[in-house]
């Protein structure tokens, strides 16, 4: 059990089983790295985009689901992007800020509810992925627990907590939901209400409990023998996981050093090896070693009987005590799912581990914690981006009906996301008036970055604002300016209409010219043809697009030769199929 050769990753965890498509994807995460949700629609994708890299591939991937994929995220923990990908266009609408459950509380969860549907059987099916890692590019020993399952006839009274924790999550939105959005969540929350869920070998019960959600049940943590496994402990979270208590502890160094010396008598205290890591799947082993620990889970036994629960829940009082947080609890045999089977001799988990050895406490900067509550605060306030059409280019309207937190001494400052170092200054104690003017289209976001300081400390986050007057050409203007050869233009024809066709087959032959184009003249007049067929509606965003291009004037450098005389052909044809039947 958690053997550290036993690796799963989430790209192949999301992945649709054979012939399905995803349906609906609901995450929860505590922090969000924008570029890392870039991944998830490729894993949703149809085989030949889970593996792309390249801007074309993963702008469609992204585009296709954008509109069945939520992520609800702590607002203040969205990470700020190192650079200014305008492919980040394509994931506004997937993500949703939400508040504090309560002062001094956060929204914690880690999960993703999914629904697919086969096309060819008719048949409906769900997956759930209980997490310890956010959505981010951390690196860190993680859990995630995979259950499959199907759609019952009725609701489960056992299910009940996950379509809570969904509705609990909108509830918390510091935006409300489109509506259309709003209705799809709920319909996957009724859906996790009624799953039959696949149970893991050995499993005997299964029960999950959101934390933090009104009315919610806490489990159980009385036992003869406790494991906690957490990367952040507090004394009165010790207690509350392990009230017999001497625990077996696995933590992080700097957590168990922050621990009164008192806590830890009686008990086996463990930390990862800093020796110990593994390279990422298709990496040199030089690189991207896995390092840290984030993991969460707790391990009761009771006579021959062990409870393990995991999830999002750190050993601490406020993880109990007001934060929002999911775990799973799993009731096997203590054989199986017992302590020893996690750390005792000759389990896989216990290599990696080692002897705690008590080390100074280092101290935390005491303006820190109170500017990552600040930026919190901050992107808890909702925030509206309305844009305007000037002569100069686009302007972005910055403004709040409530003041900014903050006090004498702190500065705050804002910037486009696409606009990085054109910084305007925000007056705490007064509502938000900002502008941003001289902008690209392809500049206009509703991602704001802000940054807190006050003297030497400095915090920074992405708030997302309601964007107003957003230009309704603005995302076919992204994918234009991404689309800068025949080459790619009939690479994007290809994942649009065929999504997961290999775009290499469109484009063979010589590198540019006529080869590129009639070599696959007729795959593309199939695959025109069919959608003109089957899928007519899908010919609206190509249509855009060649429109776009031939406005800019660049349609004879980036129109493969002879596509203009057979999009004429396709256009007329589909216009002929919407005209009235004259009797």
């Amino acid at each position: 059990m958690l053997a550290p050769d036993s690796r799963a990753l989430l790209l192949n965890a999301l992945r649709p089983p054979a012939g399905a498509r995803m349906s609906r994807a609901v995450a929860l995460t505590f922090t969000l790295d924008l570029e890392s949700l870039l991944v998830a629609p490729l894993a949703f994708a149809a085989q030949g985009l889970h593996e792309a890299t390249d801007p074309v591939a993963v702008m469609e991937g992204v585009r296709h689901c954008a509109d069945r994929i939520d992520v609800f995220c702590q607002a203040g923990q969205i990470v700020v992007p190192p650079g200014r990908s305008t492919l980040l266009a394509f994931v506004e609408p997937m993500v949703h800020q939400v508040r504090r459950p309560r002062p001094g509380h956060l929204f914690h969860p880690k999960l993703w509810a999914l629904r697919f549907y086969d096309d060819a059987t008719g048949e409906t099916s769900l997956r759930l992925l209980v997490l310890s890692r956010n959505l981010t590019k951390d690196r860190s020993w993680d859990v995630c627990l995979r259950l499959d399952g199907a759609i019952g006839t009725q609701p489960l009274a056992d299910n009940q907590p996950l379509s809570d924790l969904i509705r609990h999550g909108m509830r918390l939105a510091v935006a409300p939901l489109p509506r259309a959005r709003r209705a799809a969540v709920e319909a996957l929350g009724e859906d996790l209400h009624r799953a039959v869920w696949q149970r893991p070998d050995g499993a005997r019960e299964m029960s999950f409990y959101a934390l933090g959600v009104p009315d919610a049940s806490t489990p159980d943590f009385d036992g003869r023998r406790h494991l906690i496994i957490s990367p952040f402990c507090t004394p009165g979270g010790l207690d509350r996981c392990a009230p017999s208590g001497q625990p077996a502890l696995v933590s992080r160094q700097e957590a168990l050093d922050c621990l009164p010396a008192e806590s830890l008598v009686g008990s086996e205290a463990l930390v990862v090896s800093t020796l110990a890591g593994l390279p990422a799947e298709g990496s040199p082993s030089s690189q991207e070693v896995l390092g840290g620990l984030h993991a969460k889970v707790y391990v009761v036994e009771q006579g021959r009987q062990a409870r393990v629960l995991l999830g999002s829940a750190n050993a601490t009082d406020a993880a109990f005590g007001g934060n929002v947080e999911l775990l799973v609890e799993l009731v096997g045999g203590r054989a199986q799912w017992g302590i020893d089977a996690l750390i005792g001799p000759g389990a896989g988990f216990r290599e990696i581990l080692e002897p705690y050895e008590r080390h100074e406490a280092a101290e935390e900067e005491p303006d820190a914690a109170t500017l990552r509550d600040l930026v919190r605060d901050i992107a808890a306030i909702p925030l509206w981006a309305t844009v305007t059409h000037e002569a100069q280019g686009y302007r972005i309207r910055l403004a709040s009906e409530q003041p900014l937190p903050g006090g004498p001494g702190v500065r705050i400052t804002a910037q486009l996301h696409t606009r990085r170092g054109e910084v305007v200054q925000l007056s705490p104690g007064e509502p938000v008036d900002a502008a941003f003017g001289g902008l690209t289209l392809v500049e206009v976001t509703p991602f704001v970055v802000v940054i807190a300081q006050e003297g030497a400390g400095r915090e920074q986050t992405v708030v997302l604002a309601t964007l107003i007057g957003d230009p309704g050409y603005r995302l076919d203007h992204v994918i234009a300016q991404q689309i800068d050869t025949p080459e790619k233009f009939l690479q994007f024809l290809l994942l649009m209409l065929g999504l997961g066709a290999d775009p290499v087959a469109g484009v063979a032959g010589d590198a540019g010219g006529d080869g590129g184009w009639r070599s696959s003249e007729t795959g593309i007049l199939e695959l025109l043809l069919d959608a003109l067929v089957d899928r007519p509606a899908q010919l609206d965003d190509l249509a855009r697009l060649v429109a776009r291009i031939k406005a800019s004037g660049d349609s004879e450098r980036l129109l493969p030769p002879g596509f203009s005389d057979l999009w004429r052909l396709i256009t007329q044809a589909r216009d002929s199929m919407t005209e009235p039947v004259k009797s």
